[in-house]
């Protein structure tokens, strides 16, 4: 079992997981406060939404640079 975890782990990338989990958290903060009309530590629920947009694109250039690695290794 440990090894089938860090066979994911080490294959998937933890800052590629930790920046899609915390951009999904970031954007529920978002869509609730939101809906409460309210803001959190003084932010508005756009700033959350930004935010996690923010992350979604450093997650999708981490896995387009993995990508294009380990294209150019295979030269």
């Amino acid at each position: 079992m440990t090894d089938l975890l860090l066979k994911f782990w080490c294959r998937k990338g933890i800052f590629i997981c930790a920046s899609g989990i915390i951009g999904n958290v970031f954007l529920l903060i978002g869509i609730i406060t939101a809906a409460l009309n309210t803001t959190i530590a003084g932010f508005t629920p756009i700033s959350w939404m930004l935010l996690a947009f923010i992350l979604y694109v450093i997650m999708i250039f981490s896995v387009t640079l993995r990508i294009m690695t380990h294209l150019e290794s295979q030269r």
